[in-house]
């Protein structure tokens, strides 16, 4: 586990920097817009496609990064490959103190997941899809990549909580299926355990917020249940943001 001094306004040795790192446009629009965020091009490198936007919270210094579009097929870079290079370029460019992944996810009916809802990654972060069936290789493709989450921010701030789980797929398998009850997933995305295994690598505080667009055991075609949603779930996860961050900037936070 790494420090969570991010938390602590009152030292002006503590990085004050947090970076959100989004897949989607979409998924970030709203919360540049209602925090007032600008481009920033002093982060990225111009051969990637990724976007970035900076600002300033309550003290915090922000970085919105967003994965961009791909160049080829002209769509949002979404799953774990964007995930892993854009995480990667922000912590080496920014330096922030806490990484956080902010986006959209599909829940759970059985677990009283709802469209809307907002889960807090806890207490680790896992893959359903990396199976590598030989001794010790089992459990890398597992992960179990560890939250570092402030005291009473889930309270404070109105979140469910529970394991979020990482795929490259929008829909589940059956052995998906298995492997994400086996995960005691709460919530199903593509990029959170990659973007844990970044940080957890690299040493940075990281927890991730997934906003339920679908649910993996409704009944709804989850591409359509998913778009019908996006919106919606996009602004409420604005919305829980807004009060993440206003947690993390008081000074009493800190344990």
């Amino acid at each position: 586990m790494v420090d969570d001094e991010f938390v602590t306004p009152s030292n002006p040795s503590v990085n004050r920097r947090v970076a959100l790192m989004f897949a989607m446009e979409a998924e970030a629009a709203p919360l540049i817009a209602h925090l007032g965020l600008t481009p920033d091009k002093s982060i990225g490198d111009p051969r990637l496609p990724f976007r970035y936007f900076s600002g300033n919270f309550r003290g915090l210094d922000l970085l919105v990064s967003e994965n961009g579009k791909d160049p080829r097929y002209r769509v949002d870079n979404i799953g774990t490959e964007p995930a892993v290079l854009n995480t990667y370029v922000t912590i080496e460019r920014f330096r922030p103190g806490l990484v956080i992944n902010a986006g959209t996810a599909g829940g759970f009916i059985k677990h009283g997941g709802q469209i809307g809802d907002v889960y807090l990654g806890d207490p680790d972060y896992r893959f359903h899809d990396h199976r590598i069936q030989i001794p010790g290789f089992l459990e890398y493709g597992i992960g179990a990549y560890p939250s570092v989450v402030p005291a009473g921010l889930a309270i404070a701030a109105g979140l469910k909580t529970g394991v979020i789980s990482t795929g490259n797929a929008l829909d589940a398998t059956p052995r998906d299926l298995e492997m994400l009850e086996a995960n005691g997933a709460r919530a199903k995305d593509m990029e959170a355990a990659a973007i844990a295994w970044v940080c957890w690598t690299m040493k940075v505080p990281f927890f991730a917020l997934k906003s339920i667009t679908d649910r993996v055991d409704g009944p709804h075609a989850t591409p359509d249940e998913f778009l019908a949603n996006l919106s919606r779930a996009s602004q409420t996860l604005t919305e829980k943001l807004e009060a993440v961050l206003e947690f993390i900037s008081k000074p009493e936070t800190r344990d």
